[in-house]
């Protein structure tokens, strides 16, 4: 069992002062009893005597480029769809209107494996924790066990076949065009793979030429490739497989064979070595248990999900990300999908991992300037879809990119890198904000109004849409004290101030709440809460001001009665506004609807193509559960459901870069830990019904503010626990008790 301990130097104080936190002079150390095997087995993905039989079931493995997702198709053989996250088309399109199909996600192909002539029948296990496949089959009159992963460290797919040697890997490939229908009049797949032979190694070679018929002339020429090695030792089989990508040139064949080779002399064995340590590595950052076993495997599988489709340095993730089905949405969604994707990889500590969304927006700041025409001299802005260049018409939903920047925001205020925030975030900040400032209008009245903007996806034009409203408000505010933060005094504060003081307030619908604009009231069943921003995401308003608490709760109810319309993302964006209130029962049984309704067995999820962005959203809502922190303030289960009587998760990561521990045991907060990555101050609003001690920490540093909130100052790697009565609680921390609760996802829906 593997036991971490945090030590907590404890020093004395030498006042005790009514009107601060007690402290004491002990030494404790919380104990994570964590033995992460036995914990994350639990939540595996098993399927039992069935096996999986298409995508909606299908096991999928991954690295954050390289993936693949397997079936039994109905020829009754092992089907491997191999794919890259980054593997995009590059032909011309001039005006960014036709991205879905000039710069489009491409599809690559799919391995079969036919074990004999009969439908195999078995078992299959998804392990989580070392993140891969493992089965044992039959087919025919034999017996084979299978194993499967997508290399950590390297674009290599290893599988093993067990058993009999007779079975071969055969290879399909797609055709090298959009998957979307309908396409230009004119537009033609690229010429098919070819497949080569290189030192042993089978290849198939994808060009992408530079030629007028394929609206490419006057672009570098580009290649993708697939390779694939047999290996036999006994009576086992290997196989490896690689994907290699070039553009602009013609290197990814060479690419894919050189990963084989290098696969092939670091063996099996080194490869399963450096793949287990990453793994190994990449779960312990955060811990999460609630006692609700089908809800937390599915938290938990997000969280692989997570790891296996984003890396530092990897592609931004769009809507399937390694794991390939045809689609009509082959692009990069920003009204919605990569805003709610990117979600939960702040709060559970994954930063690494979410850093290809901020890089990509810094990398693409010149097209996002070329998207702003005619105000590309001082503008960013961005439209709905695209490829990973971000090139696109903005049309309505102008507060597209102000909510990316929301993330971005977030991702700054886990981290408090001023850094980042000075030389990127603030200078894309500003250019988001200048596009807007340049498209309001002034009234006579001296009010400043906007023009007809979307709401997505209710309108695509409305005069004052609250969509865009919210955006802006929320972007000049933060404009307002990044500056401050950074105490830069530039001109955009007064602007950002002249904008907030002179814009024209929300439209508001005294029936119904917040409408969706000028002349607009919410009516019809919607599944984007486009018009309740600022709620949430933004907190604008808030359940705890007594004067906007009825507003919030009858715009909501407007929305959520509503529910015809709804998808996936629905029930977890009124779950979200539920716990922000204290109605954590309610937002329970909306996460319940979303787990019964939404999501396929495997947890993947679809509106006929698939989109990634929800089951990830569903962590981050868990997450809201358990802590926030907005507004300088952290809150500890502000969302708890009362049914949950015992919790405990550590080291989620909250605003101002702190990482806190909490426990929950018979219905009652244990402790709080926090430490400080950053040495900034905050409001912790403990839920603490007694007076709040804490340990190691000198008197006047922690300002008790009563009813359970604590103002805290910590330096830099310091920590402290938050406990209240006579005596420092027991600080074990271990995963929740889940007594014949063990449900799987894989095979079925365990609900």
């Amino acid at each position: 069992m593997k036991n971490r301990q945090l030590t907590l130097l404890i020093f004395a104080c030498l006042l005790n002062i009514s009107s601060y936190c007690q402290t004491t002079g002990d030494t404790v150390a919380i104990s994570e009893n964590i033995n992460w095997k036995e914990f994350l087995n639990r939540s595996d993905m098993v399927w039992k005597g069935k096996l999986p039989d298409n995508w909606d079931r299908g096991v999928f493995l991954g690295n954050g480029c390289l993936g693949t997702i397997f079936w039994v198709n109905d020829k009754g053989a092992f089907n491997f769809e191999v794919s890259r996250g980054d593997l995009y088309d590059h032909r011309n399109d001039g005006d960014g209107k036709a991205v879905l199909y000039y710069t489009n996600r491409l599809p690559n192909g799919h391995f079969e494996l036919k074990l004999s002539n009969d439908i195999p029948t078995g078992n299959i296990r998804l392990d989580l924790w070392n993140a891969e496949a493992l089965g044992n089959v039959k087919s025919g009159a034999n017996n084979y066990s299978i194993r499967c992963f997508t290399a950590a460290d390297r674009n290599v797919i290893v599988l093993e076949i067990t058993g009999d040697t007779g079975n071969q890997l055969h290879w399909f490939p797609d055709t090298a065009k959009s998957t979307r229908k309908n396409p230009p009049k004119g537009y033609m797949p690229y010429p098919p793979q070819i497949i080569e032979h290189k030192d042993g190694i089978s290849v198939s070679v994808q060009e992408m030429p530079s030629d007028d018929q394929y609206h490419t002339a006057g672009l570098p020429e580009g290649e993708y490739a697939t390779a694939w090695l047999r290996q036999v030792q006994g009576n086992k089989v290997t196989y490896y497989m690689s994907m290699g990508l070039s553009y602009p040139g013609r290197t990814a064949a060479n690419e894919a064979v050189r990963l084989i080779k290098d696969a092939q002399k670091a063996g099996t064995l080194k490869l399963e070595y450096l793949h287990r340590s990453w793994w190994h590595s990449y779960y312990p950052k955060s811990f999460v248990s609630i006692p609700d076993a089908a809800m937390e495997s599915f938290y938990w599988i997000q969280m692989y999900k997570m790891g296996s489709a984003s890396r530092q340095g990897g592609p931004i993730l769009d809507l399937m990300d390694p794991w390939f089905r045809p689609t009509v949405w082959p692009a990069i969604w920003w009204n919605l999908n990569i805003q709610l994707t990117y979600w939960p990889f702040y709060m559970s500590n994954h930063l690494d991992e979410a850093e290809p969304l901020s890089r990509t927006v810094w990398n693409d700041r010149f097209t996002l300037a070329k998207n702003a025409a005619p105000y590309q001299n001082d503008s960013f802005a961005i439209g709905r879809g695209t490829g990973p260049d971000g090139r696109t018409p903005v049309g309505g939903e102008v507060g597209n990119l102000p909510w990316v920047m929301h993330n971005l925001w977030m991702y700054y205020r886990s981290t408090m890198d001023d850094k980042y925030l000075r030389e990127q975030l603030f200078p894309l900040m500003k250019g988001s904000f200048n596009y807007l400032q340049h498209i309001v209008i002034k009234q006579p009245d001296g009010k400043w109004s906007l023009p007809k903007t979307a709401s997505p996806e209710y309108t695509d034009g409305v005069e004052n849409s609250n969509y865009t409203l919210a955006c802006l408000r929320w972007l000049a505010n933060t404009l307002i004290i990044a500056d401050d933060r950074l105490k830069l005094n530039d001109p955009i504060v007064n602007n950002c101030k002249a904008m907030l003081n002179r814009l024209v307030p929300y439209e508001i619908d005294n029936a119904s709440g917040f409408m969706v604009g000028k002349g607009m009231p919410f009516i019809k069943s919607h599944r984007h809460w486009s018009h309740l921003f600022m709620i949430y995401p933004f907190h604008e308003y808030r359940w705890d001001n007594p004067k906007e608490a009825p507003l919030i709760s009858k715009s909501l109810e407007n929305w959520i009665t509503k529910p015809q319309a709804f998808a996936g993302y629905s029930w977890l964006g009124a779950a979200s506004i539920l716990e922000a209130g204290g109605w954590s029962d309610e937002a329970l049984d909306f996460l319940h609807s979303f787990l019964r309704k939404s999501p396929q067995p495997n947890t993947l999820y679809r509106e006929g193509s698939p989109v990634i962005e929800t089951p990830l959203a569903y962590d981050r809502t868990l997450q809201e559960m358990l802590m926030t922190s907005y507004s300088d303030t952290i809150r500890i289960f502000p969302g708890a459901p009362s049914v949950w009587k015992n919790i405990s998760f550590a080291s989620l990561r909250a605003e101002g870069a702190f990482l806190v521990s909490a426990r929950r045991t018979f219905g009652e907060l244990d402790f709080i830990a926090i430490k400080s990555l950053a040495g900034e101050s905050c409001i912790i609003n403990t839920g603490f019904k007694g007076p709040v001690k804490a340990t190691n920490r000198e008197a006047g540093s922690m300002k008790d503010m009563g009813n359970g909130i604590v103002r805290i100052s910590l330096k830099k790697g310091e920590s402290t626990i938050l406990y209240t009565g006579q005596h420092i609680p027991d600080m074990n921390l271990q995963p929740v008790s889940l007594p014949d609760q063990q449900i799987s996802w894989g095979e079925r829906k365990p609900l």
